[in-house]
């Protein structure tokens, strides 16, 4: 913020601005937060990923339930002597083929499925939780461009109401050319210092409707602190991890009890006629086919498998560990922003009456008026400070509440 110090030469010029007052600005009322959590939830494209893989899953489940490793077969074959001069043979077969599962792969299909589906669930509330933090971040980066803003159109209405009182007095011969010319400079770099600030909000108001598709803030109040800590392990980036851990680890027991490929049982009925005249013998058929090296073929599955374990196991670590130091972080951010609020609201009460008491002292000529400027400076510094701690506070509920995995 600028400050502005003025000559002792134009000591004599008299107040004509209002003190600025402590009380909040008037917010606009617009959607709740949980209303903008929603409305930025169906705007996701993560989450519409997650509603198709959902699909995916379901799909996973209804396969999972079948014996046959892979699709049926149906065969037809004809055989026939007219080509070799014994027009009389005829033979047709008829077969039905398929894949079928071995003891133990079945129900390894069947965990690995529903452990999916459970991942699935998982990351849904992890991006439901995500998508909240990104709501939340970006309301308290708008409400903080805002105040800003509303900082500079103050220091402005101050700067401009002294610029018209030392016009006046220059007019009329009391001040010097220069200080009106001072006056106006400092008006226009408080003007150039709002050009900023509205650039600055209209990029913030922009990611946040961008995100959300509301072009408005809600009214900001501090999120309530939850009475009781949330378990860790109901977390929901903890529970997504542990479910993803959980996921790996039946892939693994599926590639290791499928390392023996599908054998292939067919069933097939045969119609034969050897002379004209004679009836024809059916016989039914039953074959059973057996891969061999299975082993080897499996071994890239089994490796990538556990690679896939390692992986989910080590992320599943790191989630714990970050958020016990992000939600430590987050509490003592909460007590700093509680503790530089009442620190500045301190300040701010002490500027006023520092004010107050130069206001009377310059009417009985004991103050310049240049001192006075410089005490009015403080006192709305202070104020503004004020603001921007309220504004400090609201973000730290916020990132508290985020750490601990609570949705609004």
């Amino acid at each position: 913020m600028r400050t502005v110090r003025w000559p002792a030469l134009i000591v004599g010029v008299v107040l004509s601005y209002p003190l600025l007052t402590r009380a909040e600005p008037v917010v606009p009322v617009g959607p709740t937060l949980p209303v903008l959590v929603e409305l930025a939830w169906q705007r996701s494209v993560a989450a519409r990923t997650l509603d198709a893989r959902q699909d995916e899953a379901s799909a996973g489940r209804a396969v999972a339930q079948s014996w046959l490793a892979g699709p049926p077969t149906l065969g037809l074959s004809e055989r026939s002597g007219r080509w070799t001069g014994d027009r009389a043979q005829h033979e047709t077969e008829i077969s039905v083929a398929a894949p079928v599962l071995l003891p133990g792969q079945q129900s390894a299909r069947q965990q690995l499925a529903a452990r999916s589906t459970d991942e699935v669930q998982a990351q849904l509330h992890r991006i439901r939780l995500d998508v909240a933090g990104a709501v939340r971040a970006r309301l308290w980066e708008a409400a903080a461009a805002r105040e800003l803003l509303a900082e500079k159109e103050g220091h402005l209405h101050h700067l401009q109401d002294l610029r018209d009182e030392v016009r006046r007095r220059v007019a009329a011969g009391d001040l010097a050319r220069s200080d009106g010319l001072l006056a106006d400079q400092e008006v226009l770099a408080a003007q150039g210092d709002i050009s900023l600030a509205k650039g600055r909000l209209r990029e913030a108001m922009g990611r946040f409707q961008l995100l959300t598709g509301v072009a408005e803030l809600p009214a900001l109040e501090p999120e309530p602190e939850p009475p009781i800590q949330p378990a860790a392990a109901d977390h929901a980036r903890l529970r997504a991890a542990e479910a993803s851990e959980q996921r790996a680890r039946a892939a693994v027991g599926l590639a290791s009890v499928s390392a023996q490929g599908a054998p292939t049982v067919a069933l097939s009925m045969r119609r034969e006629r050897d002379s004209a005249g004679a009836n024809a013998d059916r016989s039914i058929g039953i074959a059973v086919q057996i891969p061999l090296g299975g082993k080897v073929r499996n071994r890239p599955a089994e490796t990538q498998a556990a690679t896939q374990l390692a992986t989910a196991a080590a992320e599943l670590s790191e989630a714990r560990a970050a958020l016990a130091i992000e939600q430590s972080q987050a509490r003592g951010q909460l007590d700093y922003a509680r503790e530089a609020l009442q620190a500045a609201s301190a300040r701010a009460g002490l500027m006023h009456e520092h004010t107050a008491l130069f206001e009377k002292a310059f009417k009985q000529g004991e103050r310049g008026l240049a001192e006075l400027l410089r005490s009015r400076t403080l006192s709305h510094e202070a104020d503004v400070a004020v603001r921007q701690q309220h504004v400090a506070l609201g973000m730290a509920h916020a990132q508290l509440n985020q750490v601990l995995g609570i949705l609004p």
